[in-house]
């Protein structure tokens, strides 16, 4: 028993200890070297209980994200009963976007991971957006086709931002987030009316939702 609460620790030590690492310095910087250094462990344990870095920071950032939507749902929730499945993705795509424009460490760390092709390899949390539309209007998607097309919104969210940096589309950062939305529904075959009024009504439901992202991506 002792040596299973050791090990528990161990990893928990790690994990903290990269989620810092990452937060402050980004993906690209921050090594396994970095992290068994300052988690006072070695690259060997490190990888014993995450494989790889890659592995490690999909899990910093899908904490991250899992964290966040269920602080939008609940707000969502407690402010707006009845909200469809479209909408509560519509306000998710505005507040990440949001969180991304006001944290330069969650920016970095995000597009960092983009360009790493890290979300191509595994499975991410960005899957269940698609996921859970598809449950709700039974569109009937396979496995497949909801991941090409989460991993396919991805890239494309991607691609716009990198293109509003290097100054090839001068837009604000609200137009890139509804373009991200209308996207995502037109992927999804949803009526372009239909979206219009999604996109229209959750600008006005995001500025109610006071979701700020601190120190080490933690959501308060």
């Amino acid at each position: 028993m002792a040596n299973y609460k050791t090990g528990i620790e161990t990893k928990e030590k790690i994990y903290k200890t990269a989620k810092r690492l990452f937060y402050e310095n980004g993906y690209v910087k921050t090594t396994l070297s970095e992290i068994a250094k300052e988690s006072e462990t070695n690259k060997a344990m490190v990888a014993y209980y995450f494989d790889n870095k890659n592995k490690l920071a999909l899990e910093v950032y899908n904490e991250y994200m899992v964290v966040n939507k269920v602080r939008i749902q609940n707000a969502i929730k407690e402010q707006f009963p009845g909200c469809n499945h479209v909408l509560k993705t519509a306000i998710e795509y505005r507040i990440q976007n949001r969180n991304c424009r006001l944290n330069r460490q969650l920016n970095r760390f995000y597009h960092e991971l983009c360009e790493s092709n890290i979300f191509m390899k595994t499975e991410s949390a960005s899957i269940g957006f698609v996921e859970n539309i598809n449950r709700a209007y039974k569109l009937g998607l396979d496995r497949l086709t909801v991941k090409a097309l989460a991993l396919a919104n991805l890239a494309t969210v991607h691609g716009l931002h990198v293109a509003r940096n290097e100054g090839y589309l001068d837009c604000s950062s609200q137009y890139l987030a509804e373009m991200e939305i209308r996207l995502l529904f037109q992927s999804l075959r949803f009526d372009n009316d239909f979206i219009d009024e999604c996109i229209e009504e959750s600008l006005q439901m995001v500025e109610k939702i006071d979701l700020q992202v601190g120190k080490d991506f933690t959501v308060k």
